[in-house]
Protein backbone atom coordinates (compact mmCIF):
# COMPACT_ATOMS: atom_id res chain seq x y z
CA UNK A 1 0.00 0.00 0.00
CA UNK A 2 1.05 3.51 -1.34
CA UNK A 3 1.20 6.55 1.18
CA UNK A 4 -1.62 7.69 -1.10
CA UNK A 5 -3.69 5.29 -0.66
CA UNK A 6 -4.10 6.63 3.09
CA UNK A 7 -6.39 9.04 4.70
CA UNK A 8 -6.67 10.48 8.03
CA UNK A 9 -10.40 9.62 9.46
CA UNK A 10 -11.80 10.29 12.80
CA UNK A 11 -13.66 6.66 13.37
CA UNK A 12 -16.24 5.75 16.46
CA UNK A 13 -16.84 2.99 17.47
CA UNK A 14 -20.05 2.13 19.84
CA UNK A 15 -20.23 -0.59 22.99
CA UNK A 16 -22.74 -3.55 22.43
CA UNK A 17 -26.24 -2.79 22.49
CA UNK A 18 -25.39 0.90 23.15
CA UNK A 19 -27.26 2.98 19.98
CA UNK A 20 -29.94 0.43 18.70
CA UNK A 21 -32.47 0.65 15.42
CA UNK A 22 -34.73 3.24 16.36
CA UNK A 23 -32.65 5.58 18.44
CA UNK A 24 -33.92 8.48 19.83
CA UNK A 25 -30.29 9.97 19.05
CA UNK A 26 -30.59 8.70 14.78
CA UNK A 27 -30.16 5.86 13.73
CA UNK A 28 -29.41 4.12 10.07
CA UNK A 29 -29.75 0.25 9.23
CA UNK A 30 -27.39 -1.56 7.31
CA UNK A 31 -27.26 -0.08 3.44
CA UNK A 32 -29.99 2.72 4.51
CA UNK A 33 -32.58 0.04 4.78
CA UNK A 34 -34.06 2.03 7.70
CA UNK A 35 -32.97 5.17 8.87
CA UNK A 36 -34.30 8.39 10.68
CA UNK A 37 -34.27 12.09 9.46
CA UNK A 38 -31.95 13.51 11.52
CA UNK A 39 -29.00 12.95 13.76
CA UNK A 40 -26.83 13.15 16.84
CA UNK A 41 -26.65 16.73 16.70
CA UNK A 42 -29.98 17.28 15.51
CA UNK A 43 -32.13 14.29 16.69
CA UNK A 44 -35.35 13.39 15.09
CA UNK A 45 -39.20 14.08 16.33
CA UNK A 46 -39.37 11.78 19.34
CA UNK A 47 -41.97 9.91 18.41
CA UNK A 48 -40.43 8.55 15.12
CA UNK A 49 -39.69 5.16 15.14
CA UNK A 50 -40.64 4.48 18.23
CA UNK A 51 -42.04 1.25 17.50
CA UNK A 52 -38.58 0.18 16.52
CA UNK A 53 -37.00 1.10 19.25
CA UNK A 54 -39.12 0.05 21.63
CA UNK A 55 -38.27 -3.91 19.63
CA UNK A 56 -35.30 -4.41 19.70
CA UNK A 57 -34.75 -2.85 23.04
CA UNK A 58 -37.24 -5.33 24.58
CA UNK A 59 -34.89 -7.94 23.00
CA UNK A 60 -31.73 -6.74 22.90
CA UNK A 61 -30.69 -6.73 26.48
CA UNK A 62 -28.84 -4.37 28.38
CA UNK A 63 -26.40 -2.22 26.92
CA UNK A 64 -22.40 -2.41 28.04
CA UNK A 65 -20.80 0.39 29.76
CA UNK A 66 -17.42 0.81 30.23
CA UNK A 67 -15.88 1.60 33.71
CA UNK A 68 -12.81 4.09 34.24
CA UNK A 69 -10.40 1.12 34.53
CA UNK A 70 -11.79 -0.10 31.12
CA UNK A 71 -11.69 2.83 29.42
CA UNK A 72 -7.98 2.88 30.69
CA UNK A 73 -7.24 -0.61 29.63
CA UNK A 74 -9.24 -0.55 26.61
CA UNK A 75 -8.20 2.95 24.79
CA UNK A 76 -4.16 1.60 25.55
CA UNK A 77 -5.42 -1.20 24.11
CA UNK A 78 -6.60 0.09 21.31
CA UNK A 79 -3.77 2.59 20.68
CA UNK A 80 -1.32 -0.16 20.84
CA UNK A 81 -3.01 -2.42 18.19
CA UNK A 82 -2.92 0.28 15.87
CA UNK A 83 0.75 0.95 16.00
CA UNK A 84 1.49 -2.35 15.56
CA UNK A 85 -0.57 -2.83 12.65
CA UNK A 86 1.77 0.04 11.32
CA UNK A 87 -1.10 2.80 11.08
CA UNK A 88 -0.50 6.41 13.19
CA UNK A 89 -3.14 7.26 15.08
CA UNK A 90 -2.41 10.80 17.27
CA UNK A 91 -5.57 10.98 19.27
CA UNK A 92 -7.94 8.60 21.40
CA UNK A 93 -10.79 8.79 23.39
CA UNK A 94 -12.98 6.21 25.39
CA UNK A 95 -16.58 7.33 27.24
CA UNK A 96 -18.94 5.20 28.50
CA UNK A 97 -20.74 3.71 25.95
CA UNK A 98 -18.06 4.74 22.97
CA UNK A 99 -14.34 5.46 21.11
CA UNK A 100 -13.59 7.58 18.95
CA UNK A 101 -9.90 7.82 17.19
CA UNK A 102 -8.04 10.13 14.94
CA UNK A 103 -5.84 7.90 12.46
CA UNK A 104 -4.48 7.67 9.30
CA UNK A 105 -6.13 4.49 7.24
CA UNK A 106 -6.77 2.59 4.26
CA UNK A 107 -9.04 4.97 1.97
CA UNK A 108 -11.39 1.73 0.84
CA UNK A 109 -14.08 1.56 3.53
CA UNK A 110 -13.37 -3.20 4.12
CA UNK A 111 -9.46 -2.11 4.55
CA UNK A 112 -10.72 0.43 7.48
CA UNK A 113 -12.86 -2.42 8.35
CA UNK A 114 -10.08 -5.30 9.00
CA UNK A 115 -7.68 -3.26 10.86
CA UNK A 116 -10.77 -1.60 12.75
CA UNK A 117 -11.58 -5.45 13.42
CA UNK A 118 -8.14 -6.49 14.97
CA UNK A 119 -8.09 -3.14 17.13
CA UNK A 120 -11.44 -4.29 18.91
CA UNK A 121 -10.83 -7.45 19.42
CA UNK A 122 -7.61 -6.67 21.18
CA UNK A 123 -8.98 -4.04 22.95
CA UNK A 124 -11.96 -6.52 24.00
CA UNK A 125 -9.14 -9.07 25.50
CA UNK A 126 -7.41 -6.52 27.44
CA UNK A 127 -11.02 -5.12 29.19
CA UNK A 128 -12.07 -6.46 32.31
CA UNK A 129 -15.30 -6.83 31.26
CA UNK A 130 -16.64 -10.72 30.50
CA UNK A 131 -18.34 -11.36 26.74
CA UNK A 132 -18.47 -9.14 23.82
CA UNK A 133 -18.13 -5.36 24.56
CA UNK A 134 -18.52 -3.95 20.73
CA UNK A 135 -21.56 -3.37 18.77
CA UNK A 136 -20.88 -4.13 14.98
CA UNK A 137 -19.39 -2.17 12.27
CA UNK A 138 -18.41 1.38 13.03
CA UNK A 139 -18.51 4.92 11.54
CA UNK A 140 -15.91 7.30 9.97
CA UNK A 141 -15.65 10.67 8.42
CA UNK A 142 -13.12 11.24 6.26
CA UNK A 143 -10.33 14.59 7.18
CA UNK A 144 -11.36 16.82 4.02
CA UNK A 145 -7.85 19.19 5.10
CA UNK A 146 -5.48 20.28 7.59
CA UNK A 147 -8.49 22.58 9.08
CA UNK A 148 -10.73 19.95 9.60
CA UNK A 149 -7.90 17.91 11.05
CA UNK A 150 -7.04 20.25 13.74
CA UNK A 151 -10.56 20.73 14.64
CA UNK A 152 -11.36 17.49 14.84
CA UNK A 153 -7.82 16.97 17.41
CA UNK A 154 -9.03 19.58 19.15
CA UNK A 155 -12.61 18.18 19.40
CA UNK A 156 -10.83 14.67 21.00
CA UNK A 157 -8.35 16.13 23.35
CA UNK A 158 -10.65 19.32 24.98
CA UNK A 159 -14.61 18.37 23.92
CA UNK A 160 -15.50 15.33 25.38
CA UNK A 161 -17.84 14.07 27.90
CA UNK A 162 -17.23 14.04 31.84
CA UNK A 163 -15.99 10.73 32.43
CA UNK A 164 -13.96 10.26 28.66
CA UNK A 165 -10.58 9.26 29.21
CA UNK A 166 -8.38 10.94 27.00
CA UNK A 167 -4.66 10.46 25.10
CA UNK A 168 -2.79 12.17 22.36
CA UNK A 169 0.52 11.79 20.62
CA UNK A 170 1.39 15.23 22.50
CA UNK A 171 4.42 14.83 24.56
CA UNK A 172 2.77 16.22 27.87
CA UNK A 173 -0.30 13.82 26.75
CA UNK A 174 0.83 10.64 26.16
CA UNK A 175 0.58 8.90 28.92
CA UNK A 176 0.93 5.54 27.44
CA UNK A 177 4.32 5.41 26.42
CA UNK A 178 5.01 7.58 29.56
CA UNK A 179 2.53 6.15 32.33
CA UNK A 180 4.42 8.35 34.87
CA UNK A 181 2.50 11.21 33.69
CA UNK A 182 -1.08 10.50 34.44
CA UNK A 183 -4.03 9.43 32.75
CA UNK A 184 -6.06 12.42 31.48
CA UNK A 185 -9.51 12.41 32.04
CA UNK A 186 -12.85 14.65 31.27
CA UNK A 187 -14.19 16.65 34.14
CA UNK A 188 -17.43 18.50 33.71
CA UNK A 189 -17.02 21.73 31.97
CA UNK A 190 -14.28 20.69 29.93
CA UNK A 191 -11.71 20.20 32.81
CA UNK A 192 -9.24 17.85 33.02
CA UNK A 193 -7.86 16.29 35.48
CA UNK A 194 -4.81 12.95 36.05
CA UNK A 195 -5.06 9.65 37.82
CA UNK A 196 -2.88 7.23 38.23
CA UNK A 197 -4.46 3.54 37.68
CA UNK A 198 -2.89 0.53 38.18
CA UNK A 199 -1.05 -0.42 34.78
CA UNK A 200 -2.70 -4.16 33.75
CA UNK A 201 -0.10 -6.17 32.03
CA UNK A 202 -1.23 -6.81 28.32
CA UNK A 203 -1.55 -10.32 27.19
Amino acid sequence: MTATDLVWQHVMVNAKRSWLHGDERGFRSRRHRVHSSGDHKHPPPTREHEDLRLYHRERSGKAVSFALCARVAILRAFVIKMRKLDRRIIACTVAKQHLHGLAELPDAYRDVKEVLGKCKQYASHQAPIVGSIWSEGFKRELIRDKRHLHNTYAYLRCKQEAGTVVWSHRPEENWIDHPELGVIAMLRGRMRTRIVPKPRPLV
